[in-house]
């Protein structure tokens, strides 16, 4: 089976960068774009708060030899940013932040068994996440900043099928996590 992942974040990336200029001073808001993939941007209400929403978006297709499927998934994060302290060009914050994907599979058989058609299978997942982390942001240029960030997260997952086969399952997950990035500043 084969899986290819479209992203369309370059691209709502690159027309983010075709916007004008604000008459806001240069790093009053920029545009991020991080991994784990997301873009989004951060406005700075105050020199010691940001926030930070950021969008992630996926098409993913497979083949195989008796099914094929497609599918996407959109997530969106929205994080405030505490600076902690500031040393010369690195800055050190805690960043608390609340997420949401959805996600939707659709799953086409291609075998037939003894002339019997099966059904497709839609698979359907909410997520609801919570995370605390620290980073730091080092800004090299008044334009231009790189970030990373490590923390504990919490989400929880449900999902639901139907079709040939109907189910719903829901869990709950804690773990680590972890994130690096860029900011530019128009």
């Amino acid at each position: 089976m084969r899986i290819r992942r479209i992203s369309v974040s370059l691209v709502i990336l690159g027309a983010l960068g075709c916007l004008p200029a604000t008459a806001d001073e240069p790093g009053k808001v920029g545009i991020t774009m991080a991994y784990p993939t997301s873009f989004g941007i951060l406005w700075h209400a105050t020199g010691k708060f940001a926030i930070r929403p950021t969008v992630a978006i996926s098409r993913s297709t497979m083949n195989g030899s008796t099914s094929n499927g497609d599918g996407w998934s959109l997530g969106t994060t929205i994080a405030g940013v505490f600076y902690v302290k500031k040393y010369d060009n690195v800055r050190t914050y805690f960043s608390p932040r609340y997420s949401y994907n959805r996600t939707q599979l659709t799953t086409h058989v291609t075998a037939s068994t003894q002339g019997a058609t099966i059904p497709d299978v839609k698979t359907t997942g909410n997520g609801n996440g919570a995370a605390a982390t620290f980073g730091a942001e080092y800004t090299p240029a008044s334009r231009f900043s790189v970030f990373a960030e490590v923390g504990v997260a919490f989400s929880r997952l449900t999902t639901s099928s139907s079709g040939f086969i109907s189910s719903k399952i829901s869990g709950n997950t804690w773990g680590t996590t972890a994130g690096v990035g860029v900011i530019f500043y128009p």
